[in-house]
């Protein structure tokens, strides 16, 4: 069976592609003979045998020679580089709440803890490297081409890396990156990602983060990263509990609500496909844009639990009003999908659009609304003149 071929990135270590990879899609890494030796093949896939973790991208096989250049199968992460969540919002299809931030922000920071409890050194951490999960929000380090294992100050690579994201040291001394330069690294990102502006290398230092960041939750462990010395810099190890502190401490997002009650229909059918005229009756409308109605009885074990979408202010605007027969996290991931441009009207027609990641494209469906209730919820066509 054939499989098109998309390429995501290229750089000086050779292309990267997405293709299928037995039963999932990979980012397929390809790299020239003449680029990488064999020695320092069998090194990249040893720091990521040893890096197996959630937040640190996977390798799916072994690598294998063809057409002169190795192909190494990684994860693929169906999502955006950090890259873009921080710096191109036009692009990027993560709304950056306080919840969602401190997911990415934990989640790349338990990566590099794990990493480093390895005596992996990453080398090249900057908001590229990091990739973001759409629907979870997993941060993913990725790019491990230059990390290299580091014990006892002998490295097993050569002290490569961007300067951006370069510690003062490497900068002023040509010192050698090791664990605290990655933290170093962490820091500024943490920051770029908590002010959403581009920090100066040259001036990131706990002052420039105390006064960038201020009351935010983050701003001191932040700023025991970026100390200009490295040897009163704090480790992962010694800021971790602190950055979870940070995260338990921000808002949850607005979501539905996990249904515990025993529902044995399966969801099988399309949301629209639930909300028809048939079923209109059993919608609660919202005292703000339609007229009172009696109570709602209750439901019964054999009926579908009901979530309501209410006229609240914008931020309150992601919730859908819909019949999910499912509960806990499948409900979660289906509600995710919801995104209602507007406030509805009491009568009229409004567009919902959503991101399908696995067709990498927009789907349009139309709502309408009759006396305050929604008679109509369907898939429509939407062209670029429309």
């Amino acid at each position: 069976m054939a499989y098109s071929t998309q390429t995501l990135a290229a750089g000086c270590f050779g292309k990267i592609y997405k293709e299928k990879f037995g039963d999932t899609w990979a980012a397929l890494k390809r790299v020239p003979l003449g680029i990488i030796s064999k020695q320092q093949l069998e090194r990249e896939c040893k720091v990521y045998h040893n890096a197996r973790h959630t937040n640190v991208v996977r390798l799916l096989g072994e690598p294998w020679l063809k057409d002169s250049k190795w192909n190494i199968p990684l994860e693929f992460i169906f999502g955006e580089d950090l890259e873009t969540t921080i710096f191109k919002v036009q692009l990027s299809k993560i709304q950056l709440t306080p919840a969602v931030r401190s997911t990415i922000i934990t989640g790349m920071c338990e990566g590099l803890l794990y990493m480093h409890s390895k005596d992996i050194v990453h080398q090249d951490l900057k908001p590229d490297n990091i990739m973001v999960e759409h629907q979870t929000h997993r941060a993913v380090i990725i790019d491990l081409g230059l990390a290299k294992f580091s014990r006892n100050g002998l490295s097993s690579a050569v002290n490569l890396g961007n300067e951006a994201y370069s510690a003062p040291e490497i900068l002023q001394s040509n010192g050698v990156r090791d664990k605290r330069s990655d933290v170093w690294a962490m820091g500024k990102i943490i920051a770029e990602l908590c002010a959403r502006i581009r920090l100066p290398t040259q001036f990131v230092c706990p002052a420039k983060i105390r006064e960038t960041l201020k009351d935010q939750p983050y701003c001191n462990p932040v700023s025991k990263m970026v100390e200009t010395n490295p040897s009163y810099r704090s480790s992962m190890a010694g800021v971790i509990a602190e950055i979870r502190r940070a995260a338990s401490a921000q808002p949850t997002d607005i979501r539905p609500k996990d249904i515990t009650r025993d529902v044995t229909r399966d969801f099988t059918r399309d949301i629209a496909k639930d909300i028809t005229v048939a079923h209109r009756n059993d919608i609660r409308p919202n005292q703000k844009w339609g007229p009172p109605a009696a109570p709602v009885p209750k439901v019964e074990v054999n009926k579908p639990p009901m979530l309501y979408y209410r006229q609240n202010p914008p931020q309150l605007r992601d919730m859908g009003k819909a019949m999910v027969p499912v509960r806990g996290e499948a409900l979660n991931n289906q509600m995710s999908l919801m995104s209602f441009p507007c406030a509805l009207p009491e009568t009229g027609k409004v567009t919902q659009e959503r991101y399908i990641e696995e067709k990498g494209a927009l789907e349009y469906k139309e709502i309408v609304t009759r006396g305050g209730r929604i008679i109509k919820y369907e898939k429509v066509q939407i062209t670029k003149d429309s």
